[in-house]
C-alpha cells in the first residue's frame, strides 16, 4: 500500500536540465521594460507642451503725468502657432479698474474694457481679421492709467507690473519709464536716452516689477497694497502634470513586471530551477519558498504520509527535500546535484 502511494519525483539529468533553459525570452523583456522606463524618464524631463501663440517683441513706454496718472504704451509683435484656432482677439490686463484707452493701431477694430468684482480687469483687442499660423502681427494702444501713484512711510513711489501672460511665452520684451526731476531710486537695469530699461525674456507666467520712487509732489495717492502673485502661474507646465501622472504610472507597471521575470532569470542563475510544485515555486530569488514547503507538507499529511506511517524511503526522501529547500546542492537522491 505504502509503494503505491509514493509520490514520483523524476530527477533526472535531462528533465532537471530541460526545466532550467536560459529563460532568454524574460532577459529580452526585461531588457525592452528598462528601455521603454528610460524613454518615460525622458519624456518627464524633456516633454513641454506648445503654446497657441508666441510673442515675439513686447515694448512698454510708461511717461509719468503731473496729476499722477501713467500714460502707458503697449507695443506687441505676435506670431500664433496653432493650425487649428487662428488668432482673431488679444486680451491685456490692466493694474487696475482706472484706466482710459487712448488710441490704438489701426488693425485694432474694436476695444472692450472688462473688469469684475473680484478684481481683475483687462482690455480686450478685436482685430481686423484672423490670423494664422505662421502669420505675424504688430499692434499697439495707448492708456492713461490712474490711481497708482502711491505714498508710503513719506515717500511717494509707484509700482508697476505690466501685464503678465500665463500660457504665451515672451521671445523679448522691452519697458521703459521716462525719467523725471524728483526721482529718489529705480530698480531698472539701465538708463539709456533718458528712460529706466528693463530688458530680457519671459517664460509663461513670469512677470517684471517697475518701481521708482520720488521726493513728494502735488498729486493724489492711494494706499499702497504689494503686488498679489495668486493669478501668476504657468499654465504650460500645468498641462504637463497628467502626462507625466501617466509616465509615472506605467513606469510603476513596468516595474512590477521586471520584478517577476528578474524572479526568473535569479532563481536560474542561483542553480535552482524555476520548478513549480503544489500550485507554488520551489524557489523565489534563488531562495527556497516557505509557501512550497508548507503546501508540500500538507499535501504529505493528507494523502497519508505522515510521520508514523512513512517508510524509510519516504523518509529519505523528505529528509532530501528539506535539505533541497534548506539550500543544499546535493544529496543521495540527486547524485548530478543539477537543482
Amino acid at each position: 500500500m505504502a509503494e503505491q502511494n509514493d509520490v514520483k519525483y523524476d530527477f533526472s539529468e535531462q528533465t532537471i536540465k530541460k526545466r532550467r533553459s536560459l529563460p532568454k525570452g524574460r532577459i529580452v523583456l526585461i531588457v525592452l521594460m528598462v528601455a521603454l522606463q528610460v524613454l518615460c524618464v525622458l519624456g518627464i524631463i524633456f516633454y513641454r507642451p506648445s503654446p497657441q501663440d508666441v510673442i515675439d517683441s513686447y515694448r512698454v513706454y510708461v511717461t509719468p503725468k503731473d496729476d499722477g496718472s501713467l500714460d502707458v504704451q503697449y507695443m506687441f509683435t505676435w506670431t500664433p502657432l496653432d493650425a487649428d484656432e487662428p488668432l482673431t482677439f488679444v486680451y491685456v490686463g490692466m493694474a487696475n479698474p482706472d484706466f482710459t484707452v487712448i488710441e490704438h493701431s489701426d488693425n485694432i477694430t474694436e476695444v472692450e474694457k472688462y473688469d469684475d468684482y473680484e478684481g481683475e480687469c483687462h482690455v480686450d483687442l478685436y482685430l481686423d481679421k484672423n490670423y494664422y499660423k505662421g502669420e505675424t502681427l504688430e499692434f499697439s494702444f495707448t492708456v492713461n492709467q490712474r490711481s497708482m501713484l502711491c505714498e508710503r512711510y513719506g515717500e511717494y513711489m509707484y509700482e508697476f507690473v505690466p501685464c503678465w501672460f500665463n500660457s504665451t511665452p515672451i521671445s523679448s520684451y522691452t519697458f521703459y519709464w521716462k525719467q523725471l526731476p524728483g526721482e529718489r531710486e529705480s530698480n531698472a537695469e539701465t538708463v539709456k536716452d533718458g528712460w529706466h530699461v528693463w530688458h530680457g525674456s519671459m517664460e509663461p507666467g513670469e512677470y517684471r516689477m517697475m518701481r521708482i520712487g520720488y521726493e513728494p509732489f502735488d498729486a493724489p495717492t492711494v494706499e499702497y497694497e504689494p503686488f498679489y502673485e495668486g493669478s501668476v502661474h504657468n499654465d504650460l507646465e500645468s498641462e504637463r502634470i497628467p502626462v507625466i501622472m501617466i509616465l509615472v504610472i506605467f513606469i510603476i507597471v513596468l516595474f512590477v513586471f521586471q520584478v517577476f521575470c528578474f524572479d526568473t532569470v535569479v532563481s536560474y542563475h542561483r542553480g535552482r530551477g524555476f520548478i513549480y510544485g503544489y500550485g507554488h515555486p520551489m524557489y523565489v530569488y534563488g531562495r527556497p519558498n516557505r509557501h512550497y514547503r508548507r503546501a508540500q507538507e500538507k499535501y504529505m499529511e493528507t494523502h497519508g504520509y505522515g510521520i508514523q506511517r512513512r517508510s524509510r524511503r519516504q523518509l529519505r526522501l523528505c529528509l532530501c527535500l528539506r535539505l533541497r529547500l534548506c539550500g543544499r546542492r546535493t544529496c543521495r537522491l540527486q547524485p548530478k546535484g543539477y537543482i
